[in-house]
């Protein structure tokens, strides 16, 4: 019996192997796509795009053959096919089985010629079945760059134009001072920095920022942290000054100071700086001197400030608020120590002074901020005029603050930190620090009305969420 068994299912396999295929063969034969358009974003002269992906289907019962795949261009197109597995730009009799399918995968290599401005490239996929012409659009558009590649960059000035690109890093020379104007967009490749050992000089304006930020400038990844490292100020570095700004999606943003050299820590002034979307944190110091006004500091991964080693540090109308979508968050919004933990060691140095004035530190924790002493001694340090998240307020002085009380931001979803409506912010800011700093982050006015507002940005009459 498992003799007779053995010889039908042998005789069955043979039978089934021996089977021809059908064919489709009714007339006006048509494939189904999964997109009738593959869109890029930009792509850089010189470097390839993501690859995207088109699936082609057979509709029928039977199998369908493709008698032609090829890109309208042909060898002129600046995209390239690759289909189940075969590259080309070309491709003949292309079966596919009965309501199967086939994936074509599509990457752009692009030159628009030496353009300051994007150029809309189109090319497109076309299927032919028995003459019959089926076709897939493609559009990419392309952008000409300045492309630094493990450059070390002297005295030079940086205009709005072709954006500057990244890779392996960039060094801002001892003694040398880089300028970027106004519009100048910097991307930085995965894993890549700015150290700054000479000066930086960054002249944004309210309406033309300069921007900071990675070379995946696909929209999905606008708010993704964490793919390039961040500006990095060396120990020797002075004079720096960085005005209406963006820095997003880096490791660390913005980070100032390091150890094991006999070099003064960094100084830096931050103006009009806006600063989020980092996996670790929004601005780190190690025993620096930074004062920030208008500075917004959001969406980090463990702190919006860390400030360690001691060093000197004014913060005036600025908002730090923090909600980490990725896990939970246990570090403080903000830190504040006079020492510096590296492996087994400890270094310290004096915290000169540490001031709040007219800002906002807040988040989801309990308590959004940490002060640390080597002796437990009190530092020096003061609040003023403030709204701080701090159920642990320790021996420090809150003059004039809202302790405690939801700020109430127009979005924390949509990373609006306006104060809407209802918001505690509204009016409670002192007039003497506002005095100085008499325009809030969007160049509006914080003086003209009943009181300036706690925070980077001062309230509009009849705005909404969706006015920015």
């Amino acid at each position: 019996m498992n003799k007779l068994l053995l010889f039908l299912l042998v005789l069955s396999v043979c039978f089934s192997s021996c089977e021809k295929k059908r064919y489709f063969s009714g007339e006006n034969a048509s494939l189904v796509f999964s997109t009738d358009t593959v869109h890029f974003d930009t792509v850089f002269t010189g470097r390839g795009t993501v690859t995207r992906e088109l699936r082609v289907l057979n509709p029928y019962n039977s199998w369908l053959v493709i008698n032609r795949i090829s890109l309208a261009e042909g060898d002129n197109s600046s995209f390239r096919l690759n289909v189940d597995g075969m590259p080309g730009n070309n491709f003949g009799k292309i079966e596919i089985g009965p309501s199967d399918s086939i994936f074509i995968f599509i990457d752009a290599i692009i030159d628009p010629g030496d353009q300051d401005k994007p150029v809309l490239i189109n090319d497109s996929i076309e299927f032919e079945i028995d003459g019959k012409l089926q076709d897939v659009n493609l559009i990419a558009w392309g952008q000409d760059i300045n492309l630094l590649n493990a450059a070390v960059v002297e005295t030079e000035t940086w205009n709005e134009g072709k954006p500057y690109v990244v890779y392996n890093s960039m060094l801002v020379d001892t003694g040398q001072v880089l300028t970027i104007n106004e519009g100048t967009r910097i991307l930085f490749h995965r894993g890549s920095t700015m150290y700054i050992a000479g000066k930086l000089v960054v002249n944004g304006t309210v309406d033309n920022p300069v921007v900071f930020a990675s070379d995946r400038i696909e929209q999905i990844y606008s708010d993704v942290p964490g793919q390039w490292q961040g500006l990095y100020f060396l120990n020797g570095s002075t004079g720096n000054t960085i005005q209406n700004a963006i820095v997003g999606n880096a490791v660390s943003g913005i980070h100032s100071g390091n150890l094991g050299t006999p070099d003064p820590a960094p100084d830096l002034e931050l103006y009009n700086v806006s600063i989020y979307h980092m996996s670790v944190s929004g601005l780190s110091s190690i025993g620096s001197s930074i004062s920030a006004e208008n500075t917004l500091i959001a969406h980090c991964g463990y702190y919006c400030a860390f400030l360690s080693m001691g060093g000197e540090y004014s913060f005036t109308h600025c908002t730090m608020a923090n909600r980490w979508d990725y896990a939970t968050r246990i570090s403080p919004s903000l830190y504040i120590s006079d020492f510096y933990d590296y492996g087994e060691d400890r270094y310290t140095g004096e915290l000169v002074l540490a001031g709040f004035y007219n800002s906002v530190i807040t988040g989801p924790l309990d308590s959004e901020v940490f002060i640390g002493s080597v002796d437990d001694e009190v530092l020096n340090i003061e609040f003023n005029s403030c709204l701080v998240r701090n159920q642990d307020l320790q021996d420090y002085p809150y003059n004039n603050c809202i302790l405690n009380q939801d700020p109430v931001f127009f979005s924390w979803n949509d990373y609006d930190f306006r104060p809407d409506t209802l918001s505690p912010l509204i009016d409670n800011a002192s007039v003497v620090y506002a005095a100085t700093v008499p325009e809030d982050l969007r160049g509006n006015s914080r003086i003209a009305d009943q009181g300036p507002d706690i925070g980077a940005y001062e309230k509009q009459t009849g705005e909404n969420a969706e006015e920015k």
